[in-house]
Formats: C-alpha cells, sequence, structure tokens
C-alpha cells in the first residue's frame, strides 16, 4: 500500500492527524430512556484505539440536540486539509427513525449531512466513517442465549448517499443491539479487538468484515439474541489507516 495514495487507494500520509469525534449518551432527559450501563467502556475502548492508530480523539458526553449541533458544526468548520480522513462513533439509544442526544431524536443523515463534500469542504474526496451504536428497531434475531442488555428505544437512521462516506451500524434497519453493563457492546469491543490487532496493516474493509464475523459468532444474549452489524459503503477507494 503506498501512503501517498494510488488510483485503488486514499492518500493518507498527511502531516496532521486526523480526528476521531467520539459522542457517548449514558443518561437522557426523555422519559423511558434508561441510562446505557456499560458504554462508557465503549467510549474508553474507542477512545485508545484510535488514539493508537494515530487520530487525535475528541470525547463529548451526555450532550443535547442544540450542544450537538453546536460540536458538528464547530468541527465541520475548521481546516481538515491536511487531514487524511474523519472518523465519527455515535454510542445511544436508537429506533427505526433514528438517534437519541440527550433530549431529542435525529435522523443519521442531519448529522452526516454537516461532513458533505459540499458542507465541509476541506473533507471532499477524503473518507468520512461513522461507527453506530444504537438499535435500529426492536425486533430480536434468536439464536442461542446470552446475558446483555439492548440499546432499543425504536429507531432506525437513514443512509445519505454521499461519496466517500461509510456507515456502520452495529445491527440491520429493525433489529436491537445488544450492550453489557460490565464491558460495554458486543459491536464496539469487536470493531476495537479487530483494530488493534489489524489496524496497521489491512484493509478497512476486511477489517469490517472480520468484526461481522466476531460478533456474529462468539456473542450471544442469554434471552437468545444475536447480531450482525451492517456496513453501508459509498468509499470509492481501499482505505488504510
Amino acid at each position: 500500500m503506498l501512503k501517498g495514495g494510488s488510483h485503488n487507494c486514499y492518500k493518507v500520509d498527511y502531516p496532521k492527524k486526523s480526528l476521531c469525534l467520539i459522542l457517548n449518551m449514558e443518561y437522557f432527559d426523555i422519559q423511558g430512556l434508561p441510562r446505557r450501563e456499560g458504554t462508557n467502556e465503549d467510549r474508553n475502548n474507542l477512545k485508545e484505539t484510535f488514539k493508537n492508530v494515530g487520530f487525535e480523539v475528541r470525547t463529548k458526553d451526555n450532550l443535547t440536540y442544540t450542544e450537538t449541533e453546536k460540536v458538528l458544526q464547530k468541527i465541520a468548520s475548521e481546516d481538515h486539509s491536511q487531514r487524511s480522513c474523519f472518523v465519527c462513533a455515535i454510542l445511544s439509544h436508537g429506533n427505526e427513525c433514528g438517534i437519541f442526544t440527550r433530549d431529542k431524536l435525529f435522523e443519521l443523515n442531519w448529522l452526516v449531512n454537516f461532513f458533505s463534500n459540499r458542507n465541509c469542504k476541506t473533507l471532499a474526496e477524503k473518507p468520512k466513517l461513522f461507527f453506530i451504536q444504537a438499535c435500529r428497531g426492536e425486533e430480536c434475531d434468536y439464536g442461542i442465549e446470552t446475558d446483555g442488555a439492548s440499546d432499543c428505544a425504536n429507531s432506525a437512521p437513514q443512509v445519505l448517499n454521499e461519496k466517500d462516506m461509510l456507515h456502520v451500524y452495529s445491527t440491520p434497519p429493525g433489529y436491537v443491539a445488544w450492550r453489557n453493563s460490565g464491558n460495554g457492546s458486543w459491536f464496539i469491543q469487536s470493531l476495537c479487538k479487530m483494530l488493534q490487532k489489524h489496524g496497521k496493516e489491512l484493509e478497512l474493509i476486511k477489517i469490517l468484515t472480520r468484526v461481522n464475523h466476531v460478533v456474529a459468532s462468539e456473542y450471544e444474549s442469554g434471552s437468545g439474541g444475536k447480531e450482525i452489524p451492517c456496513i453501508v459503503s459509498m468509499l470509492t477507494k481501499e482505505l488504510y489507516l
């Protein structure tokens, strides 16, 4: 892989560290949305993992919709011309209609649109990666029994069809996403494990395929729930972090 990029690979040898934003929701002001125990394990695991693969990491906890909007506007207005890509991880409750901030539901395309080629020109033609740990409905994929809480609260983010973007969901549309109160979510645990093991040698889609395998084969809930992450790629080249 040529760090300078080729017709098949994104250029990654920019002088500044790329940015990873982690939006972590543990507490909510909305009636019926319980505390997400174990989410801070996911946040800390992601923070350490992306630092280890060379990112600048910023974490934001329990933001309201308005606070989230201000953070996104600020980051989108920064000069990313000397950075190779952008990563955003969202850890929250969700349902078939969207994802929750502390006080309001939003659709993923609202968040993603801040970083579109039109709205964030210094990230144009560069990869924008979004990792979403949240339910996308209430249906359980039953298989083998396991232990765990669910991130379900009724919502599935819509995909924004923008070039050079990647959306990786913890679960397909309509299904719950599983999380352990002590260890964090199945998806984030597996993502961090595979990035730590292969992040500097394998192309990203290959890493994510291994994440799918780990989640599908190594986890099962006490109520019989299973999980398979969902990769939605608009990338046009191979990406080596």
